[in-house]
């Protein structure tokens, strides 16, 4: 029985060796393999060739996966942004050179690059200088922006007591003279790494575009973020020269002005409307001398060849000059001291605000 069984198994496993031997190998239907959610791979039978020797799927073609592509970050350019708001503050390509120290065409060539990076134009060109477009004021504030960030990073490598770098203050020409600059040498004495840029003009300093970093005028600033203090009043009265006297006569009475001439601004050049003492507390005058500076009127003055109407701070230590009715005509102003709100904590910066505080209080020209 036991041998009757061995012959059988021996015969079944050869038959069925046999069948499989003998048997074709044929593709499976991909559609009964494939995911019913997905789509059925198209394979050829070299394809398919191919999966029965590697044992792996194919899809026809390579089964790695893409590389993935890093996306590129754009790098707004800072260089040709200062290069623009240079030529906001100044309006010409002269002048924005020359404070970049750098060549007209470059300053061009930077706002081109510029240009080329929004896509749209930013200035117009006109006899009045470069006046920016509407896609030019919609960066305008985005560069101001960017101007303050860069401010900030700066402050950083100045923490501490550790007081160095420039300070630019935009200050009426008759303070930045008489008062401001004498008074610098006992600053340096405390804070010999600082240096002091000034920047006299006849419009008031815009902080919030960078044209300076510290201002001291004789009316409150206005603007985004700014930091405006009243540091002083100061008089205005009327002046004359002994010479100028002696050849027109004294003036003892309000009256006696009318038979006199004056000294006084280029008035359509005048943005500052507290300059205006003269015509504001005497009316129209016969005027027979205009300057921009106060400095060259009271030369004039001092020469003899009119009355001039100035601050007090600005005449004292002349001794050829003197009041006229001081106690009939006279103006009062203030003095006011301002930065951006960026600024006020940069440790220089703060040095020169608190200086120039300090000058006012203890100056017997101003009071508080």
């Amino acid at each position: 029985m036991r041998d009757r069984r061995g012959r059988i198994r021996r015969t079944l496993m050869r038959s069925s060796n046999h069948s499989l031997e003998s048997r074709p190998v044929t593709r499976p239907d991909m559609r009964v393999l494939a995911p019913a959610a997905g789509r059925v791979p198209e394979m050829d039978d070299e394809n398919w060739a191919d999966v029965m020797k590697s044992g792996t799927k194919s899809t026809g073609g390579s089964n790695r996966k893409p590389a993935r592509v890093q996306p590129k970050i754009a790098l707004f350019p800072w260089d040709d942004v200062q290069y623009f708001l240079e030529l906001v503050r100044k309006n010409t390509l002269l002048k924005a050179a020359r404070r970049l120290g750098v060549s007209h065409t470059t300053v061009l060539r930077r706002i081109a690059n510029l240009e080329r990076q929004v896509d749209h134009k930013l200035f117009e060109r006109t006899q009045k200088g470069f006046i920016l477009t509407e896609t030019g004021w919609r960066l305008l504030a985005h560069a101001e922006a960017m101007a303050r960030a860069a401010d900030g990073i700066a402050s950083v490598g100045h923490a501490g007591n550790d007081l160095s770098g420039s300070v630019r203050i935009a200050v009426v020409e008759g303070f930045a003279a008489q008062v401001l600059t004498p008074a610098l040498p006992s600053f340096r004495e405390e804070h010999p790494d600082v240096a002091i840029e000034i920047v006299t003009a006849m419009q008031i300093a815009n902080l919030t575009k960078r044209e300076a970093d510290i201002s001291i005028g004789l009316m409150r600033p206005t603007g985004p973020r700014l930091v405006a203090r009243r540091i002083a009043r100061c008089d205005v009265h009327l002046y004359a020269s002994q010479k100028y006297i002696d050849r027109h006569g004294e003036l003892l009475r309000i009256d006696d002005i009318d038979r006199h001439v004056f000294v006084d601004y280029v008035e359509d050049m005048i943005e500052i409307p507290t300059l205006k003492w003269l015509r504001d507390t005497t009316g129209q005058r016969k005027v027979v001398f205009r300057s921009t500076s106060p400095l060259s009127q009271l030369r004039a003055v001092v020469a003899g060849v009119g009355i001039g109407m100035f601050p007090d701070y600005i005449v004292r230590g002349e001794a050829s000059v003197k009041p006229i009715l001081p106690k009939v005509v006279k103006a009062e102003r203030e003095i006011w001291l301002a930065i951006h709100e960026d600024l006020r904590n940069v440790p220089r910066m703060a040095a020169v605000f608190n200086f120039i505080k300090g000058i006012c209080q203890t100056d017997p020209s101003f009071r508080r």
